[in-house]
C-alpha cells in the first residue's frame, strides 16, 4: 500500500491521545483494521509523515508537558511537547539541552532522527542527551527503555525514527546555557569565496561552545546571498574573537549579531519557518568544502525558483564528532559538513520544479558526499536504497534486526522506514 498516494495524504481518522490507554487503543485499532498508524508529535515534519493515506493518525500533541529536576539535571518531555516547551520549561532553572533551533519542532521527531543543535559542540547531538524514554511497543505494552533496560531497543531509538515502538515520554541531560551570541551575517553572494575562505580557516579550530552555519539563499531584499549564523554560547566577550575574524574576511551589509537570551536564540529563525508554506527537503554529507563547491552552490542559488529556498551547511565539530558512532543509530558524525537544501515555495503550479531543483543539487554533490545522512532531513520519497545509505550498511542492518524483534509486521512504517528481516 502506498502511504502517500496523493501530494496530500489524507488519514481516515484521527485520535488525539490523553494518555498511554489512547495510545494502545489506537495500536489496537490500527492491527484489526489493518490501516497505517501515523504518528503526530509536534506536527513540523517536512516530509508530512504525519499523515499516511486512508490510515490512522495518532495525534501526540496533548502530551506536551516538561518536567525539570535542576538536582538530578534531567528533564522529561512528553511526545507532543515542542522544543519551545521544552526550552522554556529548562530555561526557568538556566539549564538546556541540544535541540531544534526553531521552536515549534516536536522534540521527539527531531530526537529520535538524531538531532542536530546549537549545542552540538559542547553536549553532542539531541540522543546524546537522551537518558531514557517510554514506549508503548506495537504489541501494546508498555516499557522504559535506557542503557540497561532493554538496551536494543534504546540504542535504535537514538537515530531510528519511529520504527520501533511509539515514544510517550523522553527523558534527557540537561547542562549550564542561558546566553547565546548570534544572528546573521550577510554578504553578497558574489563574495562567497572570500567569506567561506574565512569561514574555513577557523572552521577546524572552533571551540567547542562555538558552532556556525552558513547559508547559500538571499536576503531580505531578495538579492542573492551568503550568510553566516553563529551560535557561540556565551556572552559577546566570549564570542568576540570568532565574530570578528567573519566580519574581517569582508564587511557584511547586515549584522544582527547580539547576546540573547538563550530561549530567544533558539526562536529567532522561526519567521523563515512559517505555517503553510510548501517545502521540501533534502541532504548530503561534504568531507570539505572547496571553491569548486562553493562554485557549485553559488550557481544552484541563481537558479532556484524561489527565493525562499536556502542551501544550509552545518559544521560539526567537538562532541558531536567525538563521540563513538557505534553508541547510537545515528550515520554522519563521520562528515564534516552536512548540507540541508531547503527548497520552500508558496504557489502548488511550482511543485515540480522546485522539487527538482533540491534533488538535482544534491545529485551534483554526490560525487563529493562523505556518506551517510541526518534521516530528518531526508525528503518523503526518499526509497530504501537511500535510508539504507543513511546509516550505513552494518547499523541498517542491525536496525532491521531490532524492529524485526520489536515490530515484525511492520505497522510502525509511515516514517522513512526500515523494514523487518523477511
Amino acid at each position: 500500500m502506498d502511504l502517500y498516494a496523493r501530494p496530500h495524504a489524507t488519514p481516515a481518522a484521527i485520535l488525539a491521545a490523553r494518555g498511554i490507554s489512547d495510545v494502545q487503543a489506537a495500536i489496537r485499532v490500527a492491527r484489526e483494521y489493518q490501516v497505517p498508524l501515523s504518528l503526530r508529535g509536534g506536527g513540523h515534519s517536512a516530509a508530512a509523515f504525519a499523515a499516511a493515506d486512508g490510515g490512522l493518525m495518532l495525534d501526540l500533541s496533548g502530551l506536551r508537558d516538561v518536567r525539570v529536576d535542576p538536582l538530578r539535571r534531567r528533564a522529561r518531555a512528553g511526545a507532543g511537547a515542542t522544543w519551545g516547551d521544552y526550552d522554556t520549561a529548562t530555561q526557568r532553572h538556566g539549564l538546556a539541552s541540544t535541540g531544534g533551533i526553531v521552536s515549534s519542532t516536536g522534540v521527539a521527531g527531531l530526537t529520535l532522527g538524531g538531532g542536530i543543535g546549537a549545542l552540538r559542540g559542547l553536549h553532542g547531538l539531541a540522543v546524546d542527551n537522551l537518558r531514557a524514554a517510554d514506549v508503548v511497543l506495537p504489541d501494546g505494552s508498555v516499557t522504559r527503555a535506557d542503557a540497561d533496560h532493554e538496551p536494543d531497543l534504546f540504542w535504535a531509538l537514538r537515530g531510528g525514527g519511529g520504527n520501533f515502538g511509539v515514544v510517550t515520554g523522553l527523558e534527557f541531560a540537561i547542562h549550564p546555557a542561558t546566553e547565546v551570541t548570534t544572528g546573521l551575517l550577510a554578504w553578497p553572494l558574489e563574495q562567497a569565496q572570500t567569506v567561506t575562505a574565512g569561514y574555513r580557516a577557523r572552521a577546524d579550530e572552533l571551540p567547542d561552545h562555538t558552532v556556525a552555519d552558513l547559508v547559500f539563499g538571499h536576503d531580505d531584499h531578495g538579492e542573492p546571498a551568503i550568510l553566516i549564523i553563529p551560535r557561540v554560547i556565551g556572552d559577546a566577550a566570549t564570542a568576540a574573537p570568532f565574530i570578528e575574524h567573519l566580519r574581517a574576511s569582508a564587511p557584511p551589509i547586515d549584522d544582527t549579531i547580539a547576546t540573547r537570551a538563550y530561549t530567544a536564540s533558539q526562536n529567532f529563525l522561526d519567521t523563515a519557518a512559517r505555517w503553510r508554506q510548501r517545502v521540501y527537503w533534502n541532504t548530503t554529507t561534504l568531507h570539505h568544502l572547496d571553491e569548486n563547491l562553493v562554485d557549485i552552490l553559488t550557481a544552484y542559488v541563481r537558479s532556484a525558483p524561489s527565493l525562499d529556498s536556502k542551501i544550509n551547511i552545518e559544521h560539526f565539530h567537538g562532541a558531536v564528532s567525538r563521540i563513538d558512532p557505534a553508541s547510537t543509530a545515528v550515520g554522519f558524525r563521520h562528515a564534516a559538513y552536512n548540507v540541508f537544501v531547503e527548497a520552500k515555495w508558496d504557489d502548488p503550479g511550482a511543485d515540480a520544479d522546485n522539487r527538482a531543483w533540491a534533488s538535482e543539487l544534491i545529485q551534483t554533490l554526490a560525487p563529493y558526499s562523505a556518506g551517510g545522512a541526518y534521516v530528518n532531513y531526508l525528503p518523503r520519497d526518499a526509497d530504501q536504497e537511500r535510508i539504507r545509505a543513511a546509516y550505513g550498511p552494518r547499523t541498517y542492518e542491525r536496525l532491521r534486526a531490532i524492529k524485526t524483534m520489536y515490530d515484525p509486521d511492520n505497522l510502525l512504517r509511515a516514517n522513512q522506514n526500515i523494514p523487518p528481516e523477511r
